[in-house]
C-alpha cells in the first residue's frame, strides 16, 4: 500500500498563523483543514492501494484538547463545480473508506490528528475527474471557530495508469496521409484544413535534445504542419535546444510565412525542460483566442484576428511544399528523440478541466474528436499507427521504425 501525509514545513506553518493572527484578533482563533489557506484542493494519486490523510490546524496553540469532527460531503460538490467551471464527480461510496473521523488537537499543539482517505485504483475509471469534499462539522474545546474558506477539503483523485509507449529514436517519425485534401480546391475534402475551432495535445518524454541552438539541427519537432502550426524543442535561431514553443500558429487567410494575419509575435515560448520527464502540452483555439498549456496550466492566451486553421499541409501548400501533419519531424529531418503517447486532434477547444480530466486517457467517442494515436503498441496489418476513433485517421510511417517502452506512469 502506498501512502502519504500531508505535511507542512514550519515556517509554512507559521506563515498561516501570522496570516490569520489579525483575524484572531478580532474575531477570535479558529481552525482550518492544513494547507487550504491559499487553495481548497488536496491531490490524490491512486496507483494501487493508496492512501493520503489530513489535518486540521488552529491558528493558535490549544489550550486544552480540542476535538474536531469530519465527513465526506459529496453534496458539496455541484456548488464547487459551478463556482469554478469544472465537471468533477463525486467517488461512489464504494470506492474510498475515511478512517479517524473524530480528530484531536492535543493541548500545546496546533495541528490535530489525522483523518485518512483510502482508495483503489482499480476502482476508479479512466478519463474521470473525482473529488471528494471532506468538511468540518464541529469543534468543541477552547471556544475555536472555523475559517469558512477552509472549512471544507476538496480532495483529488486521480487514477495512475501504467502505459506503454513509442519511441522515437531521433530517427523515426509518422505522418497521417488522411489529412491531406484529396481536392486541391476543396478545403473541405481534408478534416482539418479550415477548422473554426480546435485543441492539439500531446505527451513526450524527451531523452536528447540538438547541441546547436544556432542550426536546424538543433530543432526537435514533436507535431503539426511545418509554417503553420508546430510544436518544437528550439528553433534554429539562438533559442535553447531544450525550448518548447508553438511555431507559427497561422489563422485566418493566406497563411503562408511572410502574409500570416494572426499574432505578433509567430513564436510562443513555453519554457526550457530536462530529459527524461514526461510534458503535456496544448494548443486551444475557440474561433478568437489562442491558449496554450504547459502541464495543463495556461501559459500564454493571444487573441487573434480570427479565422481558420490550416493542420493539412505544411506552408498551406505554397512554395511547393505538401507534406502533411507529423509526428516526430518536419522539413524530413528536425527528428525528435525520446517517448510520445496520446497525440490528439480536436475540432473543438478543450477546457482547462477537460485537459486534466484526459490528460492520461479520453474516450475514443468523445464529441469533436477527430483523431487519436495512443501510441501504445498496438499497430495496423501494416506498421501503421491506430487512430482509436475509428475515423480512420492513421499514422504511418515517414522514416525509421516502430519501438515501445513498458512501464511508464500517467499522470507522471
Amino acid at each position: 500500500m502506498k501512502f502519504k501525509a500531508i505535511s507542512y514545513l514550519a515556517v509554512g506553518a507559521m506563515a498561516v498563523l501570522t496570516a490569520c493572527s489579525h483575524e484572531g484578533d478580532n474575531f477570535g482563533d479558529r481552525v482550518l483543514f492544513t494547507g487550504t489557506e491559499t487553495s481548497p484542493v488536496v491531490k490524490f494519486l491512486c496507483d494501487g492501494m493508496s492512501s493520503t490523510a489530513l489535518t486540521v490546524t488552529s491558528t493558535a496553540k490549544a489550550t486544552t484538547d480540542v476535538h474536531i469532527t469530519v465527513k465526506a460531503a459529496p453534496e458539496l460538490l455541484d456548488a464547487y463545480n459551478k463556482k469554478y467551471n469544472r465537471s468533477f464527480v463525486a467517488p461512489e461510496p464504494n470506492m474510498y473508506q475515511l478512517e479517524n473521523t473524530d480528530l484531536v488537537i492535543k493541548a500545546g499543539s496546533n495541528m490535530s490528528s489525522q483523518v485518512k482517505i483510502t482508495s483503489n485504483s482499480e476502482d476508479l475509471a479512466e478519463g474521470v475527474g473525482y473529488m471528494l469534499p471532506i468538511t468540518i462539522t464541529s469543534v468543541s474545546g477552547d471556544d475555536l471557530g472555523v475559517i469558512e474558506d477552509s472549512r471544507t477539503a476538496y480532495v483529488q483523485f486521480t487514477k495512475v495508469i501504467t502505459i506503454k509507449a513509442g519511441f522515437l529514436n531521433g530517427s523515426s517519425s509518422y505522418e497521417i496521409p488522411g489529412f491531406k485534401c484529396t481536392d486541391a480546391s476543396d478545403p473541405l475534402s481534408s478534416p482539418v484544413a479550415a477548422l473554426n475551432q480546435m485543441t492539439i495535445e500531446m505527451k513526450v518524454l524527451p531523452l536528447r535534445f540538438g547541441t546547436n541552438p544556432n542550426q536546424a539541427s538543433g530543432i526537435s519537432t514533436l507535431c503539426g504542419n511545418e509554417e503553420n502550426f508546430l510544436f518544437r524543442f528550439g528553433d534554429g535561431g539562438g533559442q535553447p535546444t531544450d525550448q518548447l514553443e508553438l511555431v507559427k500558429g497561422a489563422i485566418g487567410t493566406d497563411p503562408s510565412p511572410d502574409k500570416k494575419e494572426h499574432y505578433a509575435d509567430p513564436n510562443i515560448h513555453m519554457g526550457t525542460f530536462d530529459t527524461g520527464h514526461w510534458i503535456h502540452f496544448a494548443a486551444v483555439y475557440d474561433g478568437s483566442m489562442l491558449r496554450v498549456y504547459r502541464d495543463c496550466e495556461q501559459i500564454a492566451a493571444i487573441e487573434t484576428a480570427g479565422g481558420q486553421i490550416n493542420l493539412s499541409t505544411a506552408y498551406n501548400g505554397s512554395s511547393g511544399w505538401f507534406d502533411t501533419f507529423t509526428i516526430g519531424s518536419s522539413c524530413h529531418s528536425r527528428f525528435f528523440n525520446g517517448y510520445v503517447s496520446e497525440c490528439r486532434v480536436w475540432n473543438v477547444p478543450r477546457t482547462i478541466a477537460e485537459l486534466e480530466n484526459g490528460l492520461c486517457y479520453v474516450d475514443p467517442t468523445s464529441e469533436g474528436l477527430i483523431a487519436c494515436w495512443r501510441f501504445d503498441g498496438e499497430t495496423n496489418a501494416d506498421g501503421s499507427i491506430r487512430d482509436v476513433t475509428g475515423h480512420g485517421y492513421d499514422a504511418t510511417m515517414l522514416t525509421g521504425s516502430a519501438t515501445w517502452v513498458d512501464g511508464q506512469k500517467c499522470p507522471y
